[in-house]
């Protein structure tokens, strides 16, 4: 029977190729700079014996291989935190080829589990905030939105519970096909990611099933839903804006295929963009993954029974393919596009109006009760002049002005992140999500623990405090804030989260 990889021998080593994807993947993980710094995170591995490499395309990314793999990398304090996120490397570099900037609107339409959806979030950060080495990230203070979209339910939680452990704040999430934006937000993006389902060949060094999936007939259906995708894509975004299309899988026609077709349908209104100009990386053979990518749109024009009109034989375009074999990552795909003037579309777009939150913007006198009590309490607001804050029963969410103001024309499936709960008389407890992105702004009504206070607390047992310290207090260790304890008499009751603890 005939491997699926077989057939990319005109343009790759499919012998080292099969021997690559049967070997494990490499651990590798993001830092997160919403919470944590480079520097930071590096000190903290060095203290656990970890040897990290750098990606060479994602400043914030690194190759793990720990001494001491007993504790799965998950359990780990940081990850817990928020501090860093468990990513594949590969799927590290769409994010960086879409270059947000701070006060972009951004689109990511296929964004469940979250991993690039948060990355997106981290490179909101302004130039301005800048934190030293050793100090906690700026706090999510961004000014740009972020739409997350995606379709199911479990997967939609699933991105929710990252935003949340992350500390994203700017993020508006969204339950609507992708063929959804092409009609109904047309240019309203600066960036759009779409980061597309696929037969997921690429992943097969951590998932023995993902060539089972791999007929011809399912990638030809897995291509034509991509080019729909891709092609609201490029509805959505305005003119000028930026389209990164991605996949993890090896197969031509999802990759390269489907980016000339839609060339071809916008020839006279898209470009791509050559990705050694984003990136202008060292120490990685970019050109290689390049080349790699000319070679197959050359046998896709050559070989292919309906190959794409684009382009011609003594042109190419800068694609990146990134084969395992060559550079020991998941097997992944990106392309960038440019969009120069608008795209017209086969039908009418609808212009909505726009449709109120799911959340009730909290009026300006109940925003400044809780303001008074938390400096009471904390010596701060943990509030900036760009947040907002919303209300959904008696839950508070935070939020940016950004987002606040942004005209969706559906209701919204969540946005920010958990605040605390309001309680009468302007008083708020609040969320561990809130304590653990700004808990370090408290100058009052915090304890600082050590290592066996710590251990004990996420053993799920309560410990001691000072004597002064009542009602709820910030938990702070080696400068890094963990959560909420209660205070009474010397006695520190434990509020930290039954999913935070120790397993």
């Amino acid at each position: 029977m005939a491997h699926p990889f077989d057939r990319y021998a005109p343009f790759t080593d499919v012998t080292l190729l099969k021997e690559a994807s049967e070997r494990p993947l490499r651990k590798s993980i993001r830092v997160n700079t919403l919470k944590a710094t480079v520097e930071g995170v590096q000190a903290w591995g060095r203290g656990h014996q970890w040897e990290l490499t750098p990606v060479p395309w994602c400043r914030e990314g690194f190759f793990v291989e720990r001494v001491d793999r007993e504790e799965a990398l998950g359990n780990d304090l940081l990850h817990r935190l928020g501090y860093f996120y468990i990513q594949e490397a590969a799927s590290m570099l769409p994010v960086e080829l879409l270059d947000p900037q701070p006060n972009d609107v951004i689109l990511d339409m296929s964004a469940a589990p979250g991993s690039k959806a948060t990355q997106i979030a981290a490179r909101f950060r302004p130039a301005s905030a800048k934190a030293t080495a050793g100090e906690q990230g700026y706090g999510g203070q961004a000014k740009g939105v972020l739409v997350a979209n995606d379709v199911q339910e479990k997967r939609l939680w699933a991105m929710k519970s990252s935003f949340h452990r992350l500390g994203v704040t700017n993020v508006l999430v969204t339950k609507k096909v992708g063929q959804w934006f092409a009609r109904n937000m047309t240019e309203r993006f600066d960036r759009v990611l779409i980061d597309a389902p696929c037969t997921a060949q690429g992943t097969s060094r951590k998932d023995s099933d993902a060539l089972l999936y791999s007929s011809i007939d399912n990638v030809l259906k897995m291509a034509k839903l991509q080019r729909e995708l891709l092609e609201s894509a490029v509805h959505a975004a305005k003119v000028g804006g930026r389209i990164v299309y991605s996949t993890c899988t090896l197969t031509p026609e999802e990759n390269e295929g489907v980016v000339l077709s839609i060339l071809n349908k916008f020839s006279d209104q898209l470009s791509v963009l050559d990705p050694k100009e984003i990136l202008r990386v060292n120490g990685w053979n970019m050109e290689r993954a390049i080349d790699d990518s000319s070679r197959v749109q050359h046998w896709l024009l050559k070989e292919h029974s309906h190959p794409p009109q684009r382009p011609t034989s003594n042109q190419r375009c800068p694609m990146l393919r990134l084969w395992p074999h060559v550079f020991d990552t998941e097997g992944f795909f990106c392309a960038v596009l440019e969009k120069h003037a608008p795209t017209p579309r086969d039908g009418r777009t609808v212009e909505l109006a726009p449709v109120r939150f799911e959340e009730e913007l909290l009026p300006p006198a109940r925003v400044g009760e809780i303001i008074k009590f938390l400096e009471r309490q904390f010596g701060t607001s943990f509030l900036n002049e760009n947040d907002r804050l919303f209300i959904r029963t008696d839950q508070l969410l935070l939020t940016n002005r950004g987002v606040a103001s942004f005209a969706l024309p559906v209701r919204d499936y969540s946005l920010g992140l958990p605040f605390g709960r309001y309680l009468e008389g302007g008083r708020v407890r609040l969320s561990h999500e809130l304590v653990t992105l700004r808990g370090t702004m408290a100058t009052r009504g915090f304890c600082e623990i050590g290592e066996e206070q710590l251990e004990t607390l996420l053993s799920g047992k309560d410990t001691t405090c000072p004597l002064e310290l009542r009602g709820d207090v910030i938990l702070r260790y080696r400068g890094m804030s963990i959560g909420l304890g209660l205070g009474k008499e010397g006695k520190l009751k434990n509020n930290l989260p039954r999913w935070f603890l120790s397993h």
